[in-house]
């Protein structure tokens, strides 16, 4: 049976490699919407984590409700198992940028498939932030919709809770709270049943590739014709009403699931590249059924962008015709491009870059799973994977208790890894896998004194948020992020 898991997440901070998943809250319903089941899983503060004071003053977590939680592992598990049930639509708001995101590299971190939610078992995954956006764009007759205090519109999910009244159980930013208000914004979207169907489909990824390859190349540059589209984005900002120009340049060669995409009402965008005499643009890497929606170039679509955007693309597409030579090299190297190969790259944040785990490697990930808890640290002795190994042994070290017998290399690069997110020098940075680094202690410490010194007003709650987080870290700085 198909069902929706409507999902929500809160986390420690913003990296999805490095970060971790605190709260999952999930309603389990039918097609129709109807409550089937809910759960909430609560997770506790792992040791080598450094709480970011941004994170915990939104959604005001407190260190007495984590340390009532279930380890990392066994969350990981948990989560795997729903958003794998059999027939399962995954949805959140947001989601396929921030939660999915996070749930993957849990998934791969505790060594559990980090994909198969997305196509195994008629399993698949939407978002309802793009499908918002595709109503506020086209049929903003149904919702009413918040602004901010500079009056431009606004799609966060608080807002919109708030303005259009949904009765939910909790605060905003609390995990199951915002679970209910995705539900409540899908109730009123399905009543628009032709509009909800149209949006739905898009998420379906070999229906979102027909639609594509469907719409007619008509745009003529040299001996090659393009497609130009339209393209809904909350990325794109309400001043562009959420909605773009885009010409399809086709598919990237490395990458076979990304179709790459160039906007074409930025302004000043086509400046050339001396060195190598092409484009300075930024392309946009589309997947099948990910949050960009693109639509055909029609007339009565066409109306929704605003002058700006449509004075812009006119001009654009005259300087692309203007210098075609330099604009078929700028895309023949987009399409060959290739993601560089991080450096030292931490084990947690290896996902892209170290692929899929191979057949030898899931027998032994399966062997890990299946042993006893008091008999995973013999199991993992036996691992021929140098990848499975380590990040088994983070498993053991991070989510049991004391008892196991460790590798003396696996002992010491645990403690160099927490010693590394204490130390306040910029040379023992983790790294992660865009080159960027793992929150630590130096880090918090400056945003926590920003919080501080702003004269941003905190509930009573924020600030006993803050005072533990204070103290919290300095004992990870003095104790160089050891167990206590």
């Amino acid at each position: 049976m198909k069902t929706f898991l409507f999902y929500d997440v809160e986390t420690s901070g913003l990296n999805p490699a490095f970060d971790q998943i605190l709260t999952f809250a999930c309603i389990r319903t039918d097609l129709d919407l109807a409550p089937i089941s809910r759960e909430s899983i609560t997770i506790k503060l792992r040791r080598d984590i450094v709480p970011s004071p941004h994170a915990f003053i939104t959604h005001c977590l407190t260190l007495d409700e984590l340390d009532c939680g279930i380890t990392e592992y066994q969350a990981a598990l948990k989560i795997h198992k729903l958003v794998n049930t059999p027939g399962t639509i995954s949805v959140g708001y947001n989601s396929l940028g921030f939660d999915d995101v996070f749930l993957r590299f849990l998934f791969y971190r505790n060594l559990l498939d980090p994909y198969s939610h997305q196509y195994a078992n008629q399993c698949s995954r939407m978002d309802l932030l793009p499908v918002t956006t595709l109503f506020y764009v086209f049929c903003d007759h149904v919702l009413q919709w918040p602004h901010q205090e500079n009056g431009n519109p606004s799609l966060k999910l608080e807002l919109l809770s708030h303005e259009n009244k949904f009765v939910t159980s909790g605060r905003a930013h609390e995990a199951m709270n915002d679970v209910e208000a995705v539900i409540e914004l899908s109730r009123i979207f399905s009543h628009q049943k032709d509009i909800w169907a149209y949006a739905l489909a898009f998420f379906n990824k070999t229906k979102d590739s027909l639609r594509i390859n469907s719409l007619e190349k008509k745009c003529k540059i040299e001996n090659f014709t393009f497609r130009i589209c339209l393209m809904v984005s909350a990325a794109f900002g309400s001043k562009n009403n959420y909605i773009a120009p885009v010409i399809h340049v086709g598919e990237s060669v490395p990458y076979k699931n990304q179709s790459l995409w160039i906007r074409l009402d930025i302004e000043d965008a086509w400046r050339s590249d001396e060195e190598s005499d092409i484009y300075d643009l930024f392309v946009i890497r589309k997947r099948p059924g990910d949050e960009l929606i693109v639509l055909p170039f029609l007339e009565r679509f066409q109306t929704r962008l605003t002058p700006g955007s449509q004075e812009r693309l006119k001009g654009n597409l005259e300087k692309i015709q203007s210098s075609p030579e330099r604009f078929l090299k700028t895309i023949q190297y987009h399409r060959n491009y290739k993601y560089p190969i991080v450096p030292n790259i931490d084990p947690d944040a290896a996902l892209y870059q170290a692929g899929f785990f191979s057949t030898v490697e899931k027998k032994e990930i399966n062997r890990f799973h299946g042993a006893e808890d008091s008999k995973k640290d013999i199991a993992c002795a036996s691992f021929t994977s140098a990848r499975v190994k380590e990040l088994a042994n983070r498993i053991l070290l991070r989510n049991f208790q004391a008892g196991f017998s460790f590798p003396d290399v696996a002992t010491r690069d645990y403690k160099d890894h927490l010693r590394h997110l204490a130390s306040l020098v910029p040379q023992d940075r983790i790294v992660g896998f865009r080159g960027d680094a793992k929150y630590g202690c130096a880090q918090a410490m400056a945003d926590l004194k920003e919080l501080q010194t702003s004269d941003k007003a905190f509930t009573p709650l924020q600030k006993k948020i803050l005072v533990w987080l204070k103290a919290y870290l300095e004992k990870l700085i003095v104790l160089g992020a050891e167990p206590f």
